[in-house]
């Protein structure tokens, strides 16, 4: 019989390294076809239950919605009272540096369809966004915040695309995200949104994106992101009063 889980993690590109830091872990269900590897892990993290989901599956790889959200309808059953969900994102907006955390404040939902929800929610709920920056703040981590945009993927931004981002005052853009928030609010489930900033994305840049170069940036993040996850997690119960 598990405790209750009061915080459900899902992990990024690059950002599974996370869920080794589970004690007495405990699989859940695991699934190694498609692009990416995904499974979900119980275990302790500071004292505390925790529910990990490294992996998720993207509408650019043929899945439905359904499964694109089986990660928040399992938190969902669980009993998970706060979301944590995070993704490697390219950073837009010229202050992001290449391994700077950002906060989701709002988002922008670029696929060619819309995720069905039932009814009205409250997508960010802004006073636990606010508690979370105190407690950063007090920590002296550095989160940044901003708007993050949900393309569908999987190709890279073109230069046109990266004007027409910045215009709509686009912060940081990725393939996900956008459809977990989104199904968390339906089930009533508190969702903090973190993007690790793993490439920037300039109009005038004549670099170019790759998958390696995200995973080694999220790599590169791996101590603040450990760091604030652990934050969060610990003070679980205050970010939901």
């Amino acid at each position: 019989m598990h405790s209750i889980i009061r915080t459900g993690i899902i992990l990024g590109s690059g950002l599974s390294k996370f869920a080794d830091e589970l004690r007495n872990p405990e699989i859940i269900s695991i699934e190694d076809k498609g692009v990416h590897k995904i499974s979900a892990v119980t275990g302790k993290i500071e004292n505390k239950d925790v529910l990990i989901f490294s992996g998720r599956k993207h509408f650019y790889e043929g899945y439905p919605p359904e499964e694109v959200i089986e990660s928040v309808r399992l938190a969902s059953e669980m009993g998970v009272r706060l979301l944590v969900i995070t993704n490697a994102a390219g950073g837009i907006n010229s202050s992001l540096r290449v391994s700077d955390l950002m906060l989701i404040h709002s988002h922008y939902n670029f696929y060619n369809k819309r995720f069905p929800v039932k009814g009205e929610h409250e997508l960010f709920r802004h006073h636990l966004i606010k508690k979370l920056i105190d407690i950063t703040s007090e920590n002296k981590l550095l989160l940044k915040t901003g708007n993050y945009c949900c393309t569908y993927g999987p190709m890279y931004e073109t230069r046109s695309e990266i004007r027409m981002l910045g215009k709509y005052k686009i912060d940081a853009v990725g393939m996900s995200t956008v459809p977990e928030i989104t199904y968390a609010a339906e089930k009533g489930i508190p969702v903090i949104g973190i993007s690790c900033i793993t490439n920037l994305l300039r109009e005038n840049s004549s670099l170019k994106t790759n998958h390696d170069e995200v995973l080694k940036a999220g790599k590169k993040s791996y101590k603040n992101f450990s760091k604030l996850l652990k934050l969060i997690i610990n003070n679980s119960d205050l970010l939901t009063e």
